[in-house]
């Protein structure tokens, strides 16, 4: 079966590919592309909707915040760091197996608990469309037209590449960002200008931690001494993010296995400056695809 859905997870199968979806978080959790996984999941990553941590690694999606929640917005006074998308329980409200891949579409929508942590009605629908040769993953965000008031947030897909054999994060690099502006996160500088052609994933003690502004919509990954090229197509995420923490700073972090740090690096499409404000009745789209270049 193309769909194959259990109380866990719902996994995608096309031809020698497959992607695999936690429940919680709707966070893709496995891409199966020509026969190699190409993301990254913690081993101490708990997938069970009955936990309520989020899974480290593979595709969380946070939202309405990224990061941790502005303190000058009592709108987000309760939200943990990048919001409570990743952690709460989705729906699987449709699924589709076409000539042109196989998709299926998760929901979330206001619970009582989410409700004791933001106030706002709102609805996200999150596709993953398994193509021949792409991995796209679509959210959909809309403001009822019944709420009196605007529906502010942020996204972003914090997409974890696991990295090829023999690769290091240092050996990774990212075409596309070059004259754009940036907040680095681990030296406190913001609206730097970026001067390199390639960036290279590593910084203080190997970590990296950079939102790009105004980020073009096409963004390449590559390896050193290896062909094959990551490469991420975007819309309406107008940003976008590289991130590895480095030796020091990911040996610290509870959840991830001994060395994880040094066998992925994250590339994502996300909205971070400014807030969207969506109108009652309006809607959102930020669309992220994934594919692989020889």
């Amino acid at each position: 079966m193309p769909v194959n859905v259990s109380s866990e997870t719902v996994k995608l199968s096309l031809g020698a590919s497959s992607v695999e979806v936690a429940l919680k978080g709707a966070t893709v959790i496995s891409y199966v592309h020509d026969g190699r996984e190409r993301l990254f999941v913690s081993s101490k990553s708990d997938i069970r909707t009955s936990d309520s941590t989020a899974i480290r690694g593979g595709v969380p999606l946070c939202w309405p915040v990224f990061g941790p929640p502005p303190s000058d917005n009592e709108l987000f006074s309760k939200l943990k760091q990048h919001g409570f998308a990743r952690t709460s329980v989705w729906e699987v409200a449709d699924q589709q197996d076409s000539q042109e891949g196989v998709k299926v579409v998760f929901k979330l929508s206001p619970t009582e608990a989410i409700k004791s942590v933001f106030k706002l009605p709102f609805t996200l629908t999150y596709t993953v469309d398994l193509r021949p040769y792409t991995l796209v993953l679509t959210l959909h965000v809309e403001n009822p037209s019944s709420a009196v008031a605007a529906l502010p947030f942020q996204a972003a897909l914090h997409t974890y590449f696991r990295l090829p054999q023999g690769v290091r994060p240092p050996d990774v690099s990212v075409d596309g960002l070059e004259n754009l502006a940036y907040n680095d996160k681990v030296s406190g500088e913001q609206k730097v200008t970026e001067r390199r052609k390639e960036v290279v994933v590593d910084g203080p003690n190997g970590e990296i931690d950079r939102v790009y502004f105004r980020a073009p919509n096409e963004l390449v990954m590559r390896f050193k001494g290896q062909a094959e090229t990551v490469k991420v197509t975007k819309s309406g995420f107008a940003d976008a993010v590289v991130w590895n923490p480095g030796p020091k700073k990911g040996s610290t972090i509870a959840d991830m296995e001994e060395g994880g740090y040094d066998r992925y690096v994250c590339l994502e499409g996300c909205q971070v400056e400014p807030f969207v404000y969506l109108d009652p009745g309006k809607d959102w789209t930020g669309t992220y695809e994934v594919s692989f270049d020889q």
